[in-house]
């Protein structure tokens, strides 16, 4: 079973199985112990494991507990094949065909299915985000209408009549301007039949 680890935001660890605070190098010996561990951020929830085990290699490297630099050169270089080699080195050099080899696929195979899985949990979160943003955009629709509050739909179509009054108005105007001096000749008129 895997302990869970969470960092908070003052970066003080918490072991989720034991319900106490953890250090680094406790985290290091619950892995020496064969344990394995998934550090995550509290706030966010992002696995950061990785970033986790390498603090712990850095500390390990200052207590003078030192990870062989080809080992760390190899991992940083080669990814799974660094850590074949060293199993391969840990138990000394094996024929082909024999145990070296099946150690090698067991390796591939254990860090293709964690690349799957983490892969699996991408999509979900993906997915899982869709479906809250419909979910919260379905909430804000129905706060807008329990308050009777207007959309931006409903401001736009508003603001599209209010700019067809306007026009119109113009237009009127315009009309007016040109009847007004027509209003005016009529009496023209008639003081020059009196003359």
């Amino acid at each position: 079973m895997t302990v869970l680890i969470k960092r908070y935001a003052n970066r003080k660890l918490y072991n989720t199985d034991t319900s106490r605070y953890i250090t680094l190098k406790g985290i290091g010996e619950l892995i020496e112990r064969g344990e394995e561990v998934r550090v995550i951020d509290n706030e966010t929830g992002e696995d950061i494991t990785s970033v986790a085990l390498s603090q712990i290699l850095v500390d390990n490297e200052r207590n003078q507990r030192a990870v062989p630099r080809t080992l760390l050169s190899d991992l940083i270089q080669k990814s799974g094949d660094a850590l074949y080699g060293a199993i391969k080195r840990s138990v000394g050099e094996t024929p082909e065909g024999g145990i070296g080899e099946k150690i090698q696929k067991n390796v591939r195979r254990a860090i293709r299915t964690r690349e799957e899985e983490a892969q699996r949990w991408r999509d979900a979160i993906d997915g899982a985000r869709s479906e809250w943003d419909e979910m919260v955009h379905g909430a804000v629709e129905r706060v807008f209408k329990a308050l009777d509050l207007p959309r931006r739909s409903d401001i736009e179509a508003l603001n599209d009549n209010l700019e067809r009054v306007a026009q119109a108005l113009e237009r009127l105007d315009g009309e007016r301007e040109v009847a007004e001096p027509t209003l005016h000749e009529p009496p023209r008129r008639a003081a020059a039949a009196e003359e």
